[in-house]
């Protein structure tokens, strides 16, 4: 289950505001003050506020004190899984599409509505709706009621029903699933319907309970620590993994619950039956209920410091290496099992007290969190690096309008303030940059540089500060160096792969404009992959390649490959991924001299390294002396190969 949206009315600064969420990373951006800790504290209230170890509770002075109308709203909306399914009657299974809770656009909507009239919250002053997008088939919804009416409601239309004998009446989702079918028809109309499901009762608990039993766990870390014994900094990452611990029993601990309920119920029913003998008064009132603390109270870990010195007497920053560390072992965790359980985490600035080293390591953890399917991660941050490091769809900015914040949604204006709030300046630290297309085209433009003596003798780009850039993807340090360089004297010499038309239009065009600053070149291979020899792919990945070397310069070598390795991860997509970043990372920098001459595609390689290097030099003079042998300057200002 994937949360996408939440909606926040009248709670503390804001009026009213939706917040969408990517499935796996998010990033809240925002001068101090402007509300990214209230929108965490507002998922802390509504997933955890009314369990005992909430680090957030809802409080009367959490409404706006402007709001003409005294209550205040969370809402939040989630996307089910195709094969999700929600139990909500554990007598006989079914689940909240086949009753109609789901809104218009097939989400669970759940809305938290709390009355802010009186002096204080109760636990009274609080509503558990869903937005249902119902059929108008009856006054009321069915689900709401109870069996004595449902079993009237199937018996005024048994004359209609073939299969009413069939019709299990001791069962309620049986009996909804008939009138559903009896009263629904093409012609029925639909409409948006608040459901208050906090009362309804099922069969075993109340329906609130049975729903949030299935939504994702929320696990909020705070920027702001409190420093006792029990300091959840410490404790927090241990607290998780008991949660997780047992939810991945949840059956066996349903059996055990079972039996323990059944087996004490029928000595309350004996005792109870004893006591009609006494007073059937008092016993007609009685029955027995089962009230279960939450298993994970029952578990309680440390983790203890042999010098006796104890970890939450340590600084903030060790406090905050070992919630790096849960971070990094999760990641690593993630990767090599399946997940049952959804889980979001919502932490804090996460490089406070942290190394600039550390502060990566930790976005790169949550990064490869954030990629399973089961988890979401969500990060407050003031850190201009770390915000470079995500994609722009996966920020959301905030800023403050008339003293009411507000959620900033057009990209361009998004990206301005971003970059206007944390004072991003370009990565771009050499006259010269080298553009392509993609991270991996970057990968395997340097590491050959790096590891072929030869090309790195023409221009070693590390030496000399020279940027690759990619210029394809959204992520936000793209949009800065992209803008950046429109309005510079910085020159750039683009290499694209010569697998799309467009490439070729592109360079065509930076020709015609001669502008002076642009200079480019398209692969005479299909793509980067075509310039990596096959023996080393055969002997990483231990296969035959049965192609030919005049195959290879036009194959799709990822494409290729495809149903030949890494057959272990199912997704085509992922696989690909995968595969590209191998070939383009790890095999290049084992590429030599030796094997771009064998494939014969040393020269035109090495004449890339050569324009780079005319470039970086200088003048037309420079130019025309380094490009050396087999190079000419064109009229129109741009290198290529003599032939």
């Amino acid at each position: 289950m994937e949360l996408k949206q939440i909606y926040i009315r009248n709670f503390r600064g804001y009026m009213e505001e939706r917040i969408d969420f990517n499935k796996g990373m998010n990033l809240l951006i925002g001068r101090n003050d402007v509300g990214k800790s209230t929108i965490m504290d507002a998922l802390e209230i509504f997933f955890n506020g009314d369990s005992k170890g909430a680090l957030v509770k809802a409080e009367i002075e959490d409404c706006n004190v402007n709001s003409t109308v005294k209550e205040m709203e969370i809402t939040a909306c989630f996307k089910l899984g195709d094969e999700e399914r929600i139990s909500i009657d554990s007598s006989n299974i079914t689940n909240l599409k086949e009753e109609y809770l789901l809104n218009k656009d097939g989400l669970l909507e759940i809305k938290k509505l709390w009355d802010c009239s009186k002096s204080n919250l109760t636990a009274s002053s609080l509503k558990v709706m869903v937005n249902a997008y119902y059929p108008q088939i009856l006054s009321k919804p069915l689900i709401s009621m109870k069996q004595v009416d449902l079993k009237g409601e199937i018996d005024s239309i048994k004359d209609d029903l073939i299969d009413y004998d069939k019709i299990n009446k001791s069962k309620n989702a049986e009996i909804r699933k008939a009138l559903y079918q009896h009263y629904i028809t093409a012609s029925t109309d639909f409409e948006e319907m608040v459901i208050e499901i906090k009362k309804i009762e099922t069969d075993e608990k109340d329906l609130w309970k049975k729903i949030k039993d299935s939504l994702p766990l929320f696990f909020l870390f705070q920027a702001d620590r409190s420093n006792s014994d029990s300091d959840n900094e410490v404790q927090n990452p241990l607290k998780i993994a008991t949660k997780k611990a047992l939810a991945e029993i949840e059956q066996e601990l349903e059996k055990i619950k079972g039996f323990v309920d059944e087996t004490v119920s029928k000595i309350g029913e004996l005792t109870i039956e004893k006591l009609q003998d006494f007073d059937p008064n008092i016993a007609s009132k009685l029955k027995t209920r089962m009230n279960l603390k939450s298993w994970d109270s029952l578990f309680s870990f440390d983790l203890e410091s042999d010098d006796g010195i104890s970890l939450n007497k340590r600084g903030s920053g060790v406090k905050r290496l070992i919630l790096l560390s849960y971070f990094r072992a999760e990641a690593e965790r993630i990767s090599s099992e399946e997940n049952n359980k959804n889980i979001i985490y919502g932490i804090e600035e996460p490089e406070t007290s942290q190394h600039p080293d550390f502060q990566k390591m930790i976005i790169e953890s949550l990064r490869s969190i954030s990629e399973d399917i089961k988890h979401q991660v969500i990060i407050t941050t003031h850190t201009p690096e770390i915000a470079k490091m995500v994609d722009v769809e996966e920020i959301i900015f905030i800023k403050k309008e008339n003293n009411t914040p507000r959620v900033v949604k057009e990209d361009i204006l998004k990206i301005r303030g971003i970059v206007d709030t944390l004072g991003i300046l370009p990565t771009i630290e050499s006259k010269v940059v080298i553009c392509v297309e993609g991270e991996n085209d970057v990968n395997f433009i340097m590491n050959i540089n790096q590891s072929v003596q030869e090309l790195r003798d023409i221009i070693d780009l590390k030496e000399h500060k020279i940027s690759i850039l990619p210029l394809s993807g959204s992520q936000l340090i793209r949009w800065v160096n992209r803008n950046y360089l429109s309005n510079s004297n910085v020159i750039e010499f683009h290499i694209y792969d010569a697998d799309k038309q467009e490439n070729k239009d592109v360079i065509d065009k930076m020709k015609k404009e001669n502008d002076g600053r642009r200079y480019g070149t398209i692969t005479q291979r299909l793509e980067m992959e075509n310039y990596i020899p096959p023996v080393l792919i055969s002997e990483q990945f231990k296969i035959d390649l049965d192609v030919h070397s005049e195959d290879w310069t036009k194959l799709d070598v990822p494409k290729y490959l495809l149903d030949r390795i890494m057959t272990n991860i199912r997704c085509p997509n992922e696989r690909e991924i995968k595969i590209k970043m191998i070939l383009n990372g790890s095999l290049t920098k084992r590429m030599t001299k030796t094997h771009l001459e064998d494939l014969g595609c040393y020269e035109e390689v090495k004449s890339w390294f050569e324009q780079v290097s005319a470039l970086y030099f200088g003048n037309e003079k420079n130019i025309k002396r380094r490009v050396g042998k087999g190079m000419v300057l064109t009229t129109d200002n741009s290198l290529q190969l003599s032939n």
